[in-house]
């Protein structure tokens, strides 16, 4: 290594350090997702990494090709908030949201970004709890605190637990917890009823759909693969009960490489495609032919 080659190394050290820094004195301050949220971190990445910033952008007009007669102010539930990319995504559109996430360190985040230190705070309501098809109380298995992975689904439990593929290690999910859960008609009567539905709650899935009686315009949900392919086509025959005239699609991978059929297809046609389907993880998107689905 020569000289050149050294003074690069080390200040590269140098910055990985002030960034470590500058990100604890900020997230001590409650600061550090807010910055996430705003222009300035949108300005820091067009430059550091323009790739991050076209991938958002081409995420948006996918929602905005998908979620045909989507108007400002229009509701949306984000069930799984997680740390609210999501609900970022929804909001660059202009809507309401709310946002659904059981799990406290994700629930401090959504805070942190969308409602504290702000001079008006973003049209979100966080619901502090998990969807399910009843109002109880329910375990919810912990890999870490804020984890992508946390769930009420024993069968998610078990498929991280013996398998060490999918995400490049086997998950433990050595603690649990309990939390309350309410159901997508409970919401739909607090906050109103929503022009899209977006789902993902590592395999808790079906039960949250069966506590939807009343048809939207627009939904998604995951489906993690081969595993739950059960599971996803339990999804699809609760939505064609919900409206006999909904179609389906699907995106593998990231919503920005847009759907993978070319056309929509009915309930019985989709669960024919999902049987044989070949990728990981998928989401489903379905849109009910009723009012504001075209």
């Amino acid at each position: 290594m020569d000289r050149s080659d050294s003074a690069t190394d080390e200040r590269g050290a140098i910055v990985g350090q002030l960034k470590a820094y500058v990100q604890t004195i900020l997230k001590r301050g409650g600061l550090y997702q807010r910055l996430k949220a705003s222009r300035v971190y949108d300005l820091y990445w067009s430059v550091a990494d323009r790739s991050l910033v076209e991938r958002t952008q081409q995420e948006i007009k996918f929602y905005q090709r998908f979620l045909v007669g989507l108007r400002r102010g229009d509701l949306v539930f984000d069930v799984g908030a997680n740390h609210g990319s999501k609900t970022e995504i929804f909001l660059k559109l202009g809507v309401r949201v709310v946002a659904v996430e059981p799990d406290p360190t994700n629930q401090e985040i959504l805070r942190e970004k969308f409602l504290t230190y702000r001079m008006s705070r973003k049209p979100v309501i966080i619901v502090r709890k998990a969807l399910s098809d009843r109002v109880a109380v329910e375990t919810m298995w912990i890999d870490e605190p804020g984890s992508a992975t946390n769930t009420l689904s024993p069968k998610w439990v078990h498929t991280l637990r013996n398998d060490d593929e999918r995400f490049g290690r086997r998950y433990d999910f050595s603690q649990k917890t309990t939390v309350e859960t309410t159901t997508l008609d409970h919401l739909i009567t607090a906050h109103g009823l929503p022009f899209f539905i977006k789902i993902d709650v590592e395999g808790h899935e079906p039960c949250v759909l069966r506590g939807l009686h009343h048809v939207v315009p627009y939904l998604s949900f995951e489906v993690n693969l081969p595993e739950f392919r059960p599971d996803g086509l339990e999804c699809v025959d609760v939505l064609y009960h919900l409206a006999t005239d909904g179609k389906f699609n699907y995106v593998a991978g990231e919503c920005e490489k847009g759907f993978a059929l070319e056309g929509w297809l009915g309930a019985l046609e989709f669960s024919q495609v999902l049987a044989q389907c070949p990728d990981k993880s998928i989401e489903v998107f379905w849109k009910s032919g009723g009012p504001g689905a075209n």
